[in-house]
């Protein structure tokens, strides 16, 4: 008996594991790396996805605030650059009517705390509600530079006007544009200035933060050149800071940076910066727009902490199910685990349909829709991102467009400016070569303009050069080019000619309708023109400056000759007619 017992404990020691246990145990060690798996790969995904979603829109906002306030600043240089045009300012004497212009358009942009007009000595002659008239102002940095030209003068407390304007929450400070006025021929008549008040940068910021934003932790900061924060948290305004992000900003980089603050704490920060160096009137300042990264990534924390309960759930589940389900619980768990993988692979091509529909178990079921919508989610955030692109370069084309028309434009006239004129013409000399036709440049001056614009008024001399201008475009063709070099000298581009014949008919019929008289305000006016013909031949070397000055001479010859007529350039001005 005592050997049989021995046999038969020896034989319970080594009885094999049974297959269900087995089984069991694989399906349970797998389910576990699986879930483990899973969890990891959708915890990437997820915080990589909220990361670039938070670091987008925090670098859109940069952007937006950046647009806001350049906008503003191009804006109120265009509108001292107007206002330093009008009569009523250019010719002021008396403060009260300057004043009632001022106060019209102020009445128009409340954020312009005060518009003046300084004379050349310094003294302001007028302003809105009368403050600082007759105060120097000669210590103002606007003062000085805006003599020269349009300029924006960066954020300053206010120094004269504190004590005059209405009393705010808020200090006053301002950001001055100013610009000279100037007569017709150029000599100086003061300086404007408008004054533009800071509330108008809070205001940007402060619609741009929805509540959503303000209660997820975002901040807007606006930061001047010397790195003294302009506008931002309490704790932070008028006080230096120095962060990696407003290094790249000055730089003149934009994105987004993770990043340490002083305070201690860990920000995801979107940058910019204002001005584009496009001209005096841009003002750099480095926008930052700043969101703790816990608030930033709580969406992810949030995914992850419910997915990590999840997986654990349903490790739970399948291993007591091992036996029976783990085929299939494996099978559907690999193929969206490959359909995730291949999206963390590819994002930018990923699409709902790419994340299969799972259905053989509540659970996968549930994941497989999660990550659809997730994946819907992030494709129509980007293909929104790339509309607004698109949108932005829409605009930024059109304005670069229009300013770069008005650069090529006499304001007076509206024909194309010496800076067109020198661009055309070798294009047109080009032309002319290429389908060996002539092509010709009048120089064309006008007799007697300065006896009727000393008699009559700079106004009625402007009006003159405008119709005159009006009506020297009428008489040309199409294909070719009449513009305004300075005062009251024109020059017209001739392409497709027959012969130096064809220029000068063309020149005596430019001669008869421009001689005609011209109806004025004040009345009819007559004046005689002067035209040099300058003939560029096909085969004859392209040299503008040489035709142009070809014309000019040939234009003095005609006033020598007696004024009122047409004179043809050629070897020592052979020809002239009357």
């Amino acid at each position: 008996m005592d050997a049989a017992s021995d046999i038969d404990t020896r034989a319970k020691r080594t009885r094999p594991v049974r297959l269900a246990t087995w089984t069991v145990s694989l399906a349970c060690l797998t389910v576990a790396i699986t879930a483990f798996l899973q969890l990891t790969l959708v915890d990437h995904f997820a915080i990589r996805h909220a990361s670039d979603e938070a670091g987008l829109r925090l670098e859109q906002l940069s952007w937006q605030m950046r647009d806001a306030l350049d906008r503003t600043l191009d804006q109120t240089a265009r509108d001292v650059a107007v206002l330093s045009t009008l009569s009523e300012v250019r010719n002021a004497r008396d403060p009260a009517g300057a004043r009632r212009v001022l106060e019209s358009f102020q009445h128009d942009f409340p954020d312009y705390a005060w518009i003046g007009i300084a004379k050349p000595d310094g003294r302001v002659l007028a302003a809105t509600n009368g403050l600082l008239e007759n105060r120097d102002v000669r210590a103002r940095p606007w003062f000085h530079a805006g003599q020269l030209h349009v300029i924006a003068e960066d954020y300053h407390p206010a120094t004269l006007l504190g004590s005059l304007l209405p009393r705010t929450p808020d200090p006053w400070r301002f950001v001055d544009v100013a610009g000279p006025i100037r007569d017709a021929d150029g000599t100086l008549r003061g300086v404007l200035a408008i004054h533009l008040s800071w509330t108008w940068a809070r205001s940007v910021a402060a619609e741009l933060l929805t509540p959503a934003l303000r209660g997820s932790g975002a901040e807007i900061i606006v930061v001047r050149n010397d790195g003294v924060v302009l506008l931002g948290p309490e704790d932070l305004l008028e006080k230096p800071i120095a962060t990696e992000s407003l290094r790249r900003a000055f730089d003149g980089d934009t994105g987004i940076v993770k990043e340490r603050w002083p305070d201690g704490h860990t920000y995801m920060t979107g940058y910019s910066r204002t001005g584009r160096g496009r001209d005096r009137a841009g003002l750099r300042w480095a926008i930052l727009v700043r969101q703790t990264e816990s608030a930033a990534l709580a969406s992810a924390r949030e995914l992850e902490h419910r997915t990590r309960w999840l997986c654990v759930g349903l490790a739970a589940v399948l291993a007591t199910l091992a036996a029976l389900l783990a085929r299939r619980i494996v099978e559907p768990l690999k193929v969206l685990s490959g359909a995730i993988e291949d999206l963390a692979h590819a994002p930018a091509r990923g699409t709902p349909a790419a994340v299969p529909q799972v259905n053989s178990f509540r659970e996968a079921q549930v994941l497989s829709k999660a990550l659809r919508e997730l994946v819907a989610s992030e494709r129509t955030h980007r293909e929104a991102l790339e509309r607004m692109n698109a949108q932005l370069e829409d605009t930024v084309a059109a304005r670069t467009a229009e300013l770069q028309d008005m650069l090529m434009r006499d304001v007076l006239t509206g024909l194309p400016n010496r800076r067109a004129l020198m661009q055309a013409l070798p294009e047109a000399l080009s032309r002319a070569a290429r389908v060996e036709r002539p092509c010709a440049v009048l120089f064309i001056d006008m007799d007697g303009f300065k006896q009727i614009n000393d008699t009559r008024g700079h106004e009625e001399g402007d009006e003159l050069l405008r119709r005159f201008g009006k009506r020297l475009r009428d008489g040309i063709r199409e294909t070719d080019v009449a513009a305004r070099l300075a005062g009251d000298e024109f020059v017209v581009v001739l392409e497709l000619l027959k012969d130096a014949g064809d220029a000068e008919d063309k020149a005596h019929i430019l001669l008869d309708q421009l001689s005609r008289p011209y109806v004025l305000p004040s009345g009819g006016v007559t004046v005689g023109v002067s035209i040099g013909v300058a003939l560029q031949l096909p085969h004859e070397p392209q040299d503008t400056a040489r035709l142009l000055a070809r014309a000019d001479q040939a234009m003095y010859e005609a006033k020598r000759k007696g004024k009122g007529r047409v004179a043809l350039s050629s070897a020592g001005l052979e020809r002239e007619t009357s």
